[in-house]
């Protein structure tokens, strides 16, 4: 089941609000099988043999601290597995991440038309999401029908026609696993209703000639269009007007009325704010303005916006500023533009949060790092780079614009642009040599030893790394060494108690031929210590507080469940 993908579609002729939250998602709570767990799961770093787990003791954790290795379109086989283990733990929960990896950070229009009251925070992962939703709605219909409204408006209208799609791609038409009468109800009740429409039609599939579907998608997609097709206008043979009025009603959307334009050629009437983020990106990167005369009108429309908007990662849109270590040449108003949507992206996280915080942003500069991301085409570095520059911005405090970064010793950086770009462009660090997580305390120990008062360092770390420390040399992990190394140079019990790790994870595939792993440096109730993934870093809010937010988590078990209970999850049914 969404194992192989069929091989074609056509014949072709010679002629052609739920449940209250699980207060704990570890595995047992008896400390004698949880001990026994903990010494079952050792393992070392790759590459640098430092002491890790490999489980937090939740199999939800676990998986919530390997977001980012999802970024690589994974198996149905290996998603399957996933969702069966933490199903039979808790369903709600395991449907809550479902939602979370897929969920865009925004705030999410309702079918009703009502907004979230506060921004709502995902990963935007599409393909994972997807799968999920997938293997529910094989072993669980009724919930999976229940929930795909809502799980439409924290993704997209195209989730259910990617879903729809795949069936057929690994299926067949005969084969179909889903239910598509249901789901075409959906759809067609998504055109009916006024509040979604637009975005509906947007989304629906283009109906093409065989001869045009040279591959399994395009041929997956047509068939997709022409079921709904049916379903608005009828299957009888009345020489295709059916098709007509189906083309009709896709191009009477607005959803899409740059393109039209566009494609009329009518260059001079386009709304440069009616076009989404990630295509405004495209448009400004390529030669579209230039060869249309448009690049003056653009740049003043663009000069006079406070942000722009945009719903993609921060690593895709800061990377038109740098290749490498080498600095890219950049039009005015491409620089505005990339100034403007990441302003956008920080007005977004920000809406609903605490972000006044006593943290400091390390980043892991090894060699390691270098190397690329899983399932992207950019390194570690330039990932990590990115997201630090974003959480400089993002969390305020004494410390906002300054970040520490570690490999052989910890240094002192800060950034020094006017603006996102510039900050980048300034930017001469490299990354090399090893993975020395213990100088970060070093620097610490060596700053309180030369008289700064303990009331003026930071309160935590924000550590973002690929996870592959130097070994402490010992039987402790790089957080328990850090922990004593602290107290050993003199800081307070209650600063040490009260010091916050947070490490956001970003595998690569620097060691093990490819392999990145995600292992852990302790069990989810540890106080004090938070794994983190994913390649959206507005999930950071969760640490000091947003306004839905019950309670402060202490453990990265609590973290995950703030994760889990916000406003649109609540809506969730089971």
């Amino acid at each position: 089941m969404f194992t192989a993908k069929k091989k074609q579609l056509f014949e072709r002729t010679s002629a052609e609000k739920g449940n209250q939250l699980s207060a704990s998602t570890m595995v047992t709570e008896n400390p004698f099988l949880l001990a026994a767990l903990k010494e079952t799961s050792k393992t070392t770093s790759l590459g640098n043999g430092a002491l890790k787990y490999l489980t937090m003791g939740s199999p939800f954790v676990d998986q919530f601290g390997k977001i980012t290795t999802y970024r690589k379109p994974r198996s149905f086989e290996e998603i399957s597995f996933n969702m069966a283990e933490i199903w039979a733990k808790n369903p709600d929960l395991a449907l809550r991440l479902t939602f979370y990896i897929r969920m865009i950070t925004r705030k999410v229009t309702l079918p009703n038309g009502e907004s979230t009251t506060t921004t709502q925070r995902g990963q935007g992962l599409k393909h994972e999401g997807i799968m999920r939703m997938l293997w529910i709605a094989i072993h669980h219909p009724d919930v999976f029908h229940k929930n795909l409204p809502l799980f439409i408006s924290a993704g997209s209208w195209k989730d259910i026609i990617t879903m729809l799609s795949l069936d057929l791609q690994f299926h067949g038409w005969e084969g179909k696993k889903l239910d598509w009468g249901k789901m075409t109800d959906i759809i067609l009740a998504g055109i009916k209703n006024p509040n979604t429409t637009d975005l509906v039609l947007k989304y629906l599939p283009q109906i093409r000639a065989k001869r045009s579907c040279t591959t399994i998608e395009a041929q997956a997609n047509t068939l997709v269009g022409k079921a709904i097709c049916y379903r608005l206008f009828g299957k009888k043979n009345n020489g295709g007007e059916q098709y007509k009025n189906y083309r009709k009603l896709k191009s009477s959307g607005k959803g899409h009325l740059w393109q039209q334009l566009i494609s009329r050629k009518d260059f001079l009437n386009i709304d440069f704010g009616t076009i989404h983020g990630r295509a405004l990106a495209q448009l400004v990167s390529g030669k579209f303005l230039k060869n249309q005369g448009l690049e003056k009108t653009y740049e003043n429309w663009i000069s006079k916006q406070p942000v722009a908007k945009y719903t993609g990662y921060v690593y895709e849109l800061m990377q038109p500023v740098k290749s490498g270590y080498k600095n890219l040449s950049l039009k005015k108003y491409q620089e505005d533009t990339i100034n403007k949507q990441f302003y956008g992206l920080i007005e977004t996280a920000k809406k609903g949060m605490n972000d006044e915080s006593g943290l400091i942003v390390v980043l892991d500069t090894s060699s390691s790092m270098t190397s690329v991301v899983s399932g992207l085409k950019v390194s570690a570095y330039d990932v990590g780079k990115s997201m630090a520059l974003y959480f400089s911005y993002l969390l305020k405090g004494k410390f906002h614009r300054a970040y520490l970064e570690f490999a052989d010793k910890c240094a002192l950086r800060y950034w020094k642009g006017n603006s996102p770009v510039e900050d980048l462009q300034l930017d001469d660090n490299e990354a090399y040599g090893s993975t020395d997580f213990q100088s970060v305390g070093v620097l610490l120990a060596n700053l309180l030893k030369s008289g700064v008062p303990e009331s003026e360092f930071p309160t935590g770390i924000l550590c973002i790394s690929d996870g592959c420390f130097n070994s402490t040399h010992s039987n402790e992990t790089n957080h328990s060494a850090l922990l004593n190394k602290l107290r050993s140079a003199g800081f307070s019990k209650e600063f040490v108690e009260n010091f916050k790790v947070i490490l956001w994870d970003i595998p690569n595939g620097y060691y093990g031929g490819g392999r990145p792993q995600t292992a852990f440096e302790d069990f989810a109730n540890s106080p004090n210590l938070f794994h983190m993934s994913g390649l959206d870093g507005s999930a950071i809010a969760f640490i000091n507080g947003t306004d839905y937010q019950k309670s402060i988590p202490k453990t990265s078990e609590e973290l995950f469940l703030a994760a889990m209970d916000q406003e649109l999850l609540s809506y969730i049914s089971i």
